[in-house]
C-alpha cells in the first residue's frame, strides 16, 4: 500500500482509528497511574586481588599479579547472579527481619558490571525508599562478606583471592524509578497512533465493499461523472425529473447528462449509444438508466430507451410500463419495431422494454438481429441508452461498446463488492473495453454552504417553488423532497 492508500484507510475509519488511540491511550495511562510507585536504590562496590596470605596457600602458585585482571573479569561476570542466591539474600533477610522469602527478596534485587571495571552495582527496589537504600546496602555488605571470606574458600585458615569493598553506600532515593511517567505516556501516545493506522488499514483490506469513489478509481479506471444520493424518490413511479423537477436529485441527474456529453465521441457510428452496466446487481444501474434517458428526453433530445437485461427486466417495472412484449420479440423478428416500442412521457421520450425472458441473450445480442436494430436506431434517435446485464452475470455490455456504444458504469456504495469491479475491470481490459465514465450511487448527501438557494419540490399548485434557505438564521432542517 502506498502512503495515500493508508491515508485514505484512516479517513475512511477515522471514528475507529479514533476510538482505537483513546483506549490505548486511556489503558497505559491507567496502568501507569495506577501502579504503586517504586523507589531504586543502588550501592557500588569495588573488587580486587589480594592473593592468598600464609604458607602454602592454594592460589600463590597458580595466579600472579599479570593474570590477576583477567581473573577478577572472570569473576565479576558470575557476581549479577551471585546477589540472587540464597547465601547471599538469606543473611540480609534475618539481619533486616523482613517477612519475605528468598526468591521474593530476589525480585527485588539486581546486579550489574560495567564494562571496563571492577565495580559491581547492586539495585534494590522497594515502594519504601527508605527500605530500598537498606537492602541495598545490606545485599552489598552481604555479598563482601561472602566473597572475601567463605566464598572462595573451605578452610577458614586461607583467605580468599577476591576482596569486596564497599565504595558507595545507597542512598534513601527522592523520587521514585517507576513507573517513568512521561515515558510510558509517550510510547503509549506512539503505540496508539501505530495500532490506530494498523486498524484502520486492516479494516479497509477486510471491508470487500466500494464505500466511496477512491475504492472505486483504485480498481477501474475511470472519471466519476455523476453521484446520485441514497433518496427514496428515486423509487418513485416516475424518474426525478418528472415526479420532483426542481429537487437537488433532479439536478444531479441533469449534471450527469451534462458531464456525459463530455466523454461522448463528438462524431462517428453510433456515437450516441450509451451502455450503462454494473459489476453486481442491485447497484441501481436500471434507476440510473431510466433517469438519465428522462433528462436527455427534457432536454428535447430525441431519446430510445432499450432494455436489454433480459436475463432479469427492470425498465418496465421501473416505470410502471407494460413490459410483456418488447427487445426479446423484436430480435426473433415475432413482433415489429412498432409494436414493441412504446412512447412515455413526452414525444420524443421512447421505451423499448426487454419483453419476455430470453434463455439464450448472448446469442440474440451477437445476432445480425441486433447490429440491424443498433443501426437503425441511432440514425432515428439523439439518444439510445441501453441498460444491459450486470458484468458479473454476462458482458452483455462488452458487445455493445464493439458495435460503437460508450460505457457507464454504475458503482452502488455500499452494495458493490470490489472482487467484481477488479473481476470487471480485469474482464473489460482483456476485450480492450474501454469505461468512459462511472457514476456513484447511494452517496451521503453532502453539506451545503451557510447561505445558498435550494429547489424543493412541486407546490400543492404544481409550480416549482424556490427557496431562499439561511442555515446561519434558520437551523432547523428541511424536509427531504
Amino acid at each position: 500500500m502506498t502512503i495515500l492508500d493508508v491515508l485514505n484507510a484512516v479517513r475512511k475509519h477515522l471514528i475507529t482509528a479514533i476510538a482505537t488511540f483513546v483506549v490505548v491511550v486511556a489503558a497505559v495511562c491507567g496502568y501507569t497511574f495506577l501502579q504503586t510507585p517504586q523507589y531504586s536504590a543502588t550501592a557500588e562496590v569495588f573488587a580486587s586481588y589480594k592473593g592468598a596470605t600464609g604458607d602454602g596457600g592454594q592460589y600463590s602458585d597458580v595466579m600472579n599479579r599479570n593474570s590477576a585482571t583477567t581473573y577478577i573479569n572472570t569473576q565479576l561476570q558470575s557476581y549479577p547472579q551471585l546477589v540472587k542466591t540464597e547465601s547471599i539474600l538469606q543473611p540480609v533477610i534475618d539481619e533486616m527481619g523482613l517477612n519475605i522469602t528468598v526468591d521474593e527478596l530476589a525480585r527485588q534485587v539486581s546486579a550489574s558490571q560495567p564494562s571496563g571495571t571492577f565495580l559491581v552495582d547492586i539495585t534494590a527496589k522497594d515502594p519504601n525508599p527508605k527500605q530500598a537504600s537498606e537492602i541495598a546496602n545490606n545485599v552489598a555488605k552481604s555479598l563482601k562478606e561472602q566473597v572475601s571470606t567463605t566464598l572462595y574458600s573451605s578452610d577458614a585458615s586461607e583467605s580468599s583471592p577476591i576482596n569486596l569493598s564497599i565504595v558507595q553506600t545507597a542512598q534513601v532515593p527522592k523520587a521514585p524509578s517507576a513507573p517513568n511517567t512521561k515515558l510510558n505516556i509517550a510510547v503509549g501516545f506512539v503505540v496508539a497512533v501505530v495500532l490506530g493506522v494498523a486498524i484502520a488499514v486492516m479494516l479497509d483490506l477486510l471491508d470487500h465493499k466500494i464505500r466511496k469513489a477512491s475504492d472505486l478509481q483504485s480498481i477501474l479506471d475511470a472519471p466519476i461523472l455523476g453521484s446520485l444520493t441514497d433518496n427514496e424518490v428515486y423509487a418513485g413511479k416516475a424518474p426525478v425529473v418528472i415526479s420532483r423537477p426542481a429537487s437537488r436529485e433532479a439536478e444531479d441527474i441533469r449534471r450527469l447528462r451534462m458531464n456525459l456529453t463530455y466523454v461522448m465521441p463528438d462524431k462517428g457510428d453510433r456515437s450516441n449509444l450509451i451502455v450503462i452496466t454494473s459489476a453486481g446487481i442491485s447497484e441501481g444501474k436500471t434507476t440510473t438508466s431510466v433517469n438519465l434517458a428522462a433528462a436527455y428526453a427534457e432536454a428535447g433530445k430525441k431519446v430510445l430507451l432499450i432494455d436489454a437485461d433480459l436475463r432479469n427486466p427492470s425498465v418496465a417495472k421501473a416505470l410502471s410500463m407494460n413490459g410483456s412484449v418488447g427487445l426479446s420479440q423484436l430480435l426473433t423478428y415475432q413482433v415489429k419495431s412498432t409494436d414493441a416500442i412504446q412512447q412515455y412521457w413526452k414525444e420524443n421520450f421512447h421505451i423499448l422494454p426487454a419483453g419476455k425472458r430470453a434463455p439464450n441473450p448472448g446469442i440474440l445480442f451477437n445476432s445480425k438481429a441486433m447490429k440491424s436494430l443498433l443501426a437503425q436506431v441511432s440514425d432515428l434517435y439523439d439518444t439510445v441508452i441501453i441498460d444491459t446485464a450486470p458484468l458479473k452475470v454476462a458482458n452483455d455490455a462488452a458487445v455493445f461498446v464493439k458495435e460503437g456504444a460508450t460505457m457507464l458504469f454504475v458503482s452502488g456504495l455500499g452494495h458493490g463488492e470490489k472482487n467484481d469491479v477488479r473481476a470487471a475491470a480485469e474482464e473489460l481490459e482483456t476485450l480492450n473495453v474501454t469505461v468512459a465514465g462511472a457514476v456513484l450511487n447511494f452517496s451521503e448527501e453532502e453539506k451545503s454552504d451557510d447561505n445558498y438557494y435550494y429547489y424543493y419540490g412541486d407546490g400543492e399548485d404544481g409550480k416549482s417553488r424556490r427557496t431562499r434557505r439561511n442555515t446561519k438564521q434558520s437551523p432547523k432542517k428541511t424536509k427531504k423532497s
